[in-house]
């Protein structure tokens, strides 16, 4: 997907760095993660960029000839993401995952918290010290996002015995396990 009509209005208003840089990431997005919806609120002032996206990467999506309809079912792939203005160091908000059940979910093992937006949860998605290494946040954000689903739903069907997520802890001790491990947190996406 090309967004020649959205680059033509940001050459015409210079100085519009977010915009720029929030479409050059989303044209990446779109290579992996085809099924979204980019929200911008028409007002006087320049606003947020948001996402509606069913998270379902290309690569599934090719072996399976699969469609976004085969993703909203009772283990939803759909989320919406609010894309702040200082994304590239603290990420992106992402609520989603109304399905999951956090009485289920062992507590070691949730990256998310209550949301009063839909029932949904806003997920946790990075040490925030990690995103500024990053190339593209949004792209490394909705890749979590995507192994967070799927860990959850083979741990809630009963496909896995755990969670099998690669993640730091939360707060303070997340990011002492970042600075130990000098690690970037960036991650693959599984399928088997």
């Amino acid at each position: 997907m090309k967004f020649d009509y959205i680059k033509e209005l940001l050459d015409k208003y210079p100085g519009s760095y977010y915009y720029r840089s929030v479409f050059k990431d989303l044209t990446e997005l779109k290579e992996s993660y085809p099924f979204f919806k980019i929200i911008i609120i028409p007002t006087s002032k320049p606003t947020l960029i948001g996402l509606e996206i069913t998270v379902i990467n290309i690569k599934l999506i090719k072996e399976t000839g699969a469609n976004e309809n085969d993703f909203l079912d009772a283990y939803s792939k759909k989320s919406n993401v609010i894309i702040p203005i200082d994304y590239k160091y603290n990420g992106c908000y992402i609520y989603g995952g109304s399905w999951i059940d956090p009485n289920k979910i062992p507590i070691e093992d949730i990256h998310f918290i209550n949301s009063t937006k839909n029932d949904d949860y806003l997920f946790c998605l990075g040490v925030p010290k990690s995103f500024s290494k990053l190339s593209n946040v949004i792209l490394e954000n909705i890749k979590t996002l995507d192994n967070i689903y799927i860990a959850y739903e083979k741990f809630l069907c009963g496909d896995s015995n755990t969670v099998e997520l690669i993640a730091y802890s939360h707060g303070q001790k997340g990011e002492y396990e970042y600075d130990k491990n000098k690690r970037k947190y960036i991650s693959e996406v599984r399928y088997e």
